[in-house]
């Protein structure tokens, strides 16, 4: 891979929360799966730190043509089949009376739900988790889908932080992603959060949009700085298998950003979002201090949260899985107590280790490689320390005691750095 590939390829990475960010594909509905694995019985206690909660709700007025996760257009009948299956599903989690520190609603398009859905499902988690009193509650929204009554709705209900899908503040390039509303009503939705009371917003954007110049991301930097969001998140544009623009690519008719521009944007974002007072937190998340995503920080430390919905993603007691992709059976397992599972695994501890390395990496808050793996009860593997020095001689990583974290060259090759120590 060339050096502007490495860099392209760290701009592109956005690993927040598996099950958000993560690749979850598949139907909303349509042919039953040819093998699926129901779980076997998990264990029925969460760590004492307390869990996140992430809620995923698959429903959206319009599918994205560069989005592969698990969300679509989805007719009355099959739609309120999965919020009752959701609903069942957070009531019957065997790890109920567990703990919870965060919750997060994602999607697809969570700010679709009418307000008496919404409120079933707030209530629904209240009454099966004990949610700590200072929780920090997000919850994805488009533009688009956020007329005022709804607005004081989504503070009634608790929800104390918004991450609204805003993607570029230029018409010509929303219409390019599929995008529902308009520039203007970004501003306008922003501007009506603010004065209903919320004081933690995130601004998602996206750069290496297919047309999309260095003036352009410039400009949609220069707007979103200046409405002094509390937080950023800035996603390359990725181009996958199963999406409209993964279709347009093998067709030869989706032109695509190139490497240099798509690295010189990433580049100018970490400039202008630190001179603005942000940190670069991880490498595709921003934050004014003290204002980082503290649900998605679970994530990236590799500590314990739970999915509900369909293709929602767990993590705990060292087990990780998915559930089941297909509506149909979704629902009857909600109903039965017993969602299936479209993948489940237990990483080895060398396993474990590597992907905890990788995850903290990408963090500003670095890695201490001794008490990573004590903290997974091995010794450091041969050729980490090698590895360790020769990253620090080259200038990616700096090194404070036994602490190593990514310099600014770092973040544009995180991910070749990680691999080496994966391989």
């Amino acid at each position: 891979m060339t050096e502007t590939g490495r860099k392209l390829e760290a701009a592109s990475t956005a690993t927040a929360a598996p099950a958000r960010k993560g690749r979850n594909r598949g139907p909303v509905s349509g042919p039953e799966p040819q093998s699926w694995r129901s779980g076997s019985a998990p264990p029925q206690t969460a760590g004492p730190a307390g869990l996140g909660l992430y809620v995923h709700v698959p429903f959206c007025v319009h599918k994205c043509p560069y989005c592969d996760f698990v969300s679509g257009p989805v007719e009355t009948a099959p739609r309120r089949l999965h919020l009752k299956a959701l609903e069942q599903e957070i009531r019957n989690s065997p790890w109920r009376t567990s703990r919870v520190r965060t919750v997060f609603f994602g999607g697809g398009t969570p700010s679709e739900l009418q307000p008496s859905e919404l409120e079933r499902l707030v209530q629904a988690l209240r009454d099966a988790f004990r949610i700590a009193p200072e929780a920090e509650w997000t919850i994805e929204c488009n533009p688009g889908t956020l007329p005022e009554p709804k607005l004081g709705q989504l503070r009634r209900l608790g929800f104390n932080r918004v991450s609204l899908g805003v993607q570029s503040f230029q018409d010509r390039h929303l219409q390019t992603l599929g995008r529902i509303h308009d520039a203007g009503q970004a501003l306008d939705c922003y501007r009506r959060l603010r004065r209903v009371g919320f004081d933690n917003l995130n601004l998602d954007l996206i750069f290496a949009v297919p047309g999309q110049t260095l003036q352009d991301w410039w400009a949609d930097l220069l707007q979103a700085l200046d409405l002094e969001p509390e937080h950023l998140s800035l996603y390359n544009l990725t181009v996958e298998d199963g999406t409209e623009f993964g279709r347009l690519k093998r067709a030869g008719q989706l032109r695509e950003t190139g490497e240099p521009l798509a690295a010189e944007m990433f580049e100018l974002a970490m400039t202008w979002t630190e001179a603005a007072g942000f940190e670069q937190y991880e490498i595709s998340n921003f934050a004014r201090p003290g204002r980082r995503c503290r649900h998605n920080l679970i994530y990236w430390r590799s500590e314990e949260y739970l999915g509900f919905g369909l293709s929602a993603a767990s993590f705990v007691g060292g087990a990780r899985w998915s559930n089941t992709h297909h509506l149909d059976l979704y629902a009857r397992g909600a109903q039965e107590g017993n969602v299936p599972r479209q993948s489940e695994e237990r990483l080895a501890p060398r396993a474990a280790l590597g992907e905890s390395l990788m995850l903290a990496l990408r963090t500003s808050d670095g890695v201490r490689p001794d008490e990573l793996a004590r903290r997974h009860g091995l010794q450091l593997p041969p050729g980490w320390v090698q590895e360790f020095e020769f990253f620090t001689d080259q200038g990616f990583l700096q090194r404070q005691g036994g602490l190593y974290q990514l310099t600014r060259p770092g973040r544009l090759v995180a991910d070749s750095i990680a691999g080496a120590f994966l391989d």
